[in-house]
């Protein structure tokens, strides 16, 4: 029993939760729009998303046909060679998982036929960069893999005007903080446990 609560109380404090989440941008508060476009500047999922972001419908029935990877709506690059910034609402770290990602103005899966879109993708902790990924894009959406390496910044900066979709995050909530007394109590529980086993031994 002692040995249990030990172990108990050694993890206290120092586990931290994570959240994995999908960003799919078809269920963002408020959004209900045909044929127009408007700048993400509400949290969606817990991570918010720096202007030039918009959320466009580009379903079937859109004036801006040029495909969803899932749904109807997608995030837009809207401001040419802006690069947008995400990040999680509350300032934790978090893990860049993958992102869907095709060039604006392209018919759905039209591959090269538009040419193709060059730019990057940078995560940064705390102002120091931690990874960077070159990106090639075209009329199709591809996969960008996930990155290594905890951050509290993702930029996407793939070029004038392109949409992304489907953006997996895992966000790491903070570590529960130790109680002052929790060291002595630990103590304490290993001296009884200690004593306890020397008494055991003499009987």
């Amino acid at each position: 029993m002692i040995k249990k609560t030990l172990a108990t109380l050694a993890f206290v404090g120092f586990a931290s939760s994570a959240q994995a989440v999908v960003v799919d941008f078809d269920s963002v508060a408020g959004v209900s729009i045909d044929n127009n476009w408007r700048y993400l500047n509400v949290p969606t999922e817990g991570f918010t998303f720096s202007a030039p972001a918009s959320i466009i419908d580009v379903g079937t029935g859109s004036h801006w046909n040029f495909g969803a990877h899932s749904g109807d709506f997608a995030l837009l690059n809207n401001g040419g060679t802006g690069s947008i910034t995400v990040a999680a609402a509350d300032a934790s770290d978090f893990t860049f998982d993958g992102v869907w990602a095709k060039r604006w103005a392209t018919a759905p899966e039209s591959g090269t036929a538009g040419g193709n879109l060059f730019g990057v993708m940078q995560g940064f902790n705390n102002g120091a960069l931690v990874w960077s990924v070159n990106t090639v894009l075209d009329g199709s959406y591809q996969f960008l893999e996930g990155q290594a390496g905890l951050i509290d910044q993702l930029v996407l900066g793939m070029g004038r005007y392109y949409l992304i979709d489907d953006l997996a995050l895992n966000e790491m909530a903070p570590s529960v903080p130790v109680p002052a007394g929790l060291p002595l109590i630990a103590s304490g529980l290993a001296a009884l446990g200690f004593l306890g086993r020397r008494k055991a031994r003499k009987a």
